[in-house]
């Protein structure tokens, strides 16, 4: 069974209107059916959202942010996008822009533009693509160098932690940095366009995912990107004036890198605790989980019942979209025990040398699965085909429903 996790109330066309105070914005999803006025006000109140005191440790302290800030216009480009131009003006267009929705859905067609740079109309906005190199300070150059693109536009910093796309449905997850530090709020609104077709325009909703630190975290949404080629994400980001709409540029590829979803799982011979002397030899973390290094790829594909394998290192977790997620995999483990087996592979090689300072050496594993990020997770059912994958940290609940999914199948 392929695993399809339910998005829809995330891919339902949304506005946001929002009115800020000095600690509360709040963030009204209006429903597109306009008739539903009881399950609209439940949205609305669901969706109040208080802007976080705690900023992200990469943000504290980067000397460079003001050089940023001088630099960020020059990356941006184009004019294609969506904004409001004032929650007053959202607030008289809500009843009509509803009766749109609805008609437009009725009629299976997606929304189209208004012919005015956005759905509400307003200003246009601007369109950012990756930054430069030169352009990242020092601890954004290093997220950079682990293959995670970075977007400087006005005030705003945005890392993009899942740039292994192709056409189809597709787990997205953003960092994002603003004057204050690390963006917070619960729901961000997110316009996704074709660049090639501005007219078709979808919202969808990405909520905030905390790391189990309490500090970091990041926005999590699902797209379905219906072509290759140039697709525009705007996201709407509350601010003490209403809205910051910021802009950016996603290249679409023919293919993903690493196995997606349907495809085959490849079968590595992965070293378990029987290959080697020490578990130290498997892992960087300081106490691995004995459990995950019991069965390989190979064998688990030959073993007749799912199975997820993770790819981290644990002792090496310093980017913005690197968590603890070998400790998620044993805590999935712990749900659901001999119902499938449990994989964690190292990025190193030789993981105890590491750890005492020696040059790494990265497995071979990680070219023969297409991974050119720091971590990665896929469940893979009892035939040995990918039904889900997660680029960037995975919490432990979307990783237990993908599995507790195909598991009920």
């Amino acid at each position: 069974m392929t695993f399809k996790r339910s998005w829809s109330a995330m891919r339902r066309p949304l506005a946001i209107t929002g009115v800020a105070t000095s600690a509360l914005l709040v963030l009204a999803a209006c429903a597109s059916n306009g008739a539903d006025q009881q399950q609209q006000q439940q949205d609305q109140d669901s969706a109040i959202a208080q802007p976080a005191e705690t900023q992200s440790s990469e943000s504290a302290g980067d000397a460079q942010s003001g050089a940023e800030s001088t630099q960020r216009s020059e990356s941006t480009r184009g004019t294609i996008g969506t904004v409001r131009s004032s929650a007053e003006a959202q607030q008289q267009s809500q009843a009509a822009q509803s009766d749109q929705q609805a008609a437009g859905e009725q009629q299976g067609t997606p929304q189209q533009d208004d012919g005015m740079g956005g759905m509400d109309g307003g200003t246009a906005v601007a369109i950012a693509d990756q930054a430069n190199y030169n352009e990242l300070s020092p601890r954004l150059q290093l997220l950079r160098d682990s293959g995670y693109p970075v977007y400087l536009s006005g005030d705003y910093i945005i890392a993009l932690g899942t740039p292994d796309l192709s056409p189809g449905m597709h787990r997205i997850s953003v960092v994002i940095e603003g004057p204050v530090g690390l963006v917070e709020f619960p729901a961000i609104a997110v316009t996704v366009l074709p660049e090639d077709s501005p007219g078709e325009m979808r919202e969808v909703i990405a909520r905030f995912s905390r790391f189990p630190d309490g500090v970091r975290g990041f926005h999590v949404t699902a797209i379905n990107f219906t072509q290759a080629g140039r697709w525009n994400l705007i996201l709407h980001i509350p601010a003490e004036d209403g809205f910051a709409d910021v802009g950016l540029a996603l290249d679409i590829a023919e293919d993903t890198s690493a196995p997606s979803v349907g495809d085959a799982a490849p079968a590595s011979a992965s070293r378990t605790l029987l290959d080697v002397p020490n578990i130290a030899d498997l892992s960087t973390g300081e106490t691995p989980d004995p459990g995950l290094y019991l069965i390989s790829v190979a064998d688990a594909l030959q073993a007749g019942k799912p199975f997820v394998v993770v790819f981290a290192s644990p002792g090496f977790c310093t980017n913005a979209f690197c968590g603890p997620q070998a400790e998620v995999l044993s805590e999935v483990r712990e749900r659901h025990g001999d119902d499938a087996n449990y994989i964690h592979i190292d990025l190193y090689e030789n993981p105890e040398q590491v750890r005492l300072g020696e040059e790494p050496i990265e497995t071979p594993i990680l070219e023969e699965w297409g991974l050119h990020t720091d971590e990665w997770t896929f469940v893979v059912n009892a035939e040995g085909v990918v039904v889900a994958r997660f680029e960037a940290f995975a919490p432990f609940d979307e990783v237990e429903a993908a599995l507790a999914t195909l598991l009920e199948g």
